[in-house]
């Protein structure tokens, strides 16, 4: 397909350097994108210009702060199509995001309440509702989702009156498979179910439309997305926010107190205690502004050619096992029978290629698929076919190499 990644790439300058005496070959985005010059420029900017605390002070720099900060959220407001910029709340990331809402929500469940989640999540989407059933005596059931991600007739039985909570992810981050989110949320508001879906694997691929989604929440981190590590954004509907108690309370999100009492700020403030992570809040809003300088649809059909090219050179290997979809995926994760896939991942470091292997913090995953982890390797725009073609190539060799031992 006509696409140019190299000159995307030269924007990255994290990409210019050589790893272990090769080129570094980046295919580790999954885990975090690196970050273009665009974004770095306008953190450094803000330091530069504008660094204060925002909303508090009475001064010039304090102004400008404020005025990028709030900016940000307008942007980032915009880049999901929120309805409202007071529904965007700044977070460290899809972790803290998701513990915001199982932690703020929990005076609303009873015993007899029931919390769905999909076979297919990570962690952080799982361990916080766990949690949350262990503190209220709720029941945490697991909708059977398989590898490839489809949608059962009988899975509508799991949503029933006492479905107070529906989280799913969006995209596993562990094997890259989409799943049917819609259709989970249609499920969802038959029952009157609050839902959540989290978009960390999303968003850097995928316009995402959190009005049509019609959601109730919806949560990403910006680090995933080119933007900077420690900071992501909890989505709500404005009713759904409000039904929040905050999880974390202090300076910032109150109006007024006393020793008696306190009254919480308005939205978004409410949810946001402490100083914020302004120049992390000025960075992602710099991400999304990046990313909506592209073709966005020319970017992921370009993630995905990348996705089929090592499919055509590793899919007719017996000893490999491809659990990622060949045509609606942007990483390959893989297991193979003989290497251990972290012999391999030390093999392809020594060749300068940055992958994953483990159990990418989804461990029930791993056991449905009989494996204690996959070795993934994740595209972003700025990957080359030569890339491509290189991991598959050397992982290869990896394979004979360490068979021989």
């Amino acid at each position: 397909m006509v696409f140019d990644p190299h000159s995307i790439r030269q924007e990255f300058p994290i990409l210019q350097q050589p790893a272990n005496d090769h080129a570094l070959v980046y295919l580790d985005n999954a885990a975090t994108t690196q970050k273009p010059m665009f974004v770095l420029e306008r953190l450094l900017g803000y330091y530069q210009t504008s660094n204060a605390n925002v909303h508090r002070g009475s001064h010039f720099l304090s102004d400008q702060a404020t005025s990028q900060f709030e900016r940000a959220r307008q942007v980032v407001s915009r880049f999901i199509n929120a309805p409202e910029y007071g529904q965007v709340i700044w977070t460290k990331g899809t972790t803290e995001a998701i513990n915001m809402v199982a932690y703020g929500i929990e005076h609303l469940i009873d015993p007899e309440d029931e919390i769905l989640i999909s076979s297919l999540e990570h962690h952080a989407n799982l361990v916080p509702w766990q949690q949350l059933a262990f503190r209220t005596g709720a029941r945490l059931r697991v909708i059977p989702f398989t590898s490839d991600g489809l949608w059962q007739p009988e899975y509508a039985s799991y949503f029933s009156e006492r479905t107070k909570i529906v989280a799913c992810t969006q995209v596993s981050n562990a094997i890259g498979v989409p799943l049917p989110v819609q259709d989970v949320i249609q499920h969802a508001k038959r029952v009157n179910a609050i839902t959540l879906i989290d978009g960390a694997q999303a968003v850097a691929h995928y316009e995402i439309d959190v009005d049509q989604l019609d959601c109730d929440f919806y949560v990403f981190s910006g680090h995933k997305m080119y933007g900077p590590t420690g900071i992501g954004v909890l989505y709500g509907k404005t009713d759904a926010l409000d039904s929040l108690l905050p999880s974390q309370t202090g300076g910032e999100m109150v109006l007024h107190v006393t020793y008696q009492a306190t009254e919480f700020n308005v939205l978004p403030y409410r949810l946001e205690a402490g100083t914020p992570n302004i120049e992390g809040a000025v960075g992602l809003a710099a991400a999304c502004e990046y990313l909506q300088k592209h073709d966005r649809e020319s970017l992921l059909q370009w993630e995905q050619f990348l996705v089929q090219s090592v499919h055509a050179l590793l899919g007719n290997r017996t000893d490999i096992e491809i659990y990622s979809p060949k045509d609606t995926c942007t990483l390959v994760s893989l297991s193979v029978k003989g290497p251990h896939i972290m012999d391999l991942n030390g093999y392809l470091d020594s060749k300068g290629i940055a992958v994953r292997g483990g159990s990418h913090c989804a461990h029930p995953l791993m056991a449905q698929l009989g494996v204690s982890g996959t070795l993934r390797a994740s595209f972003a725009c700025y990957n080359t076919i030569e890339e491509a073609e290189y991991f598959a190539n050397t992982l290869l060799d990896g394979i004979e190499f360490l068979s021989e031992d």
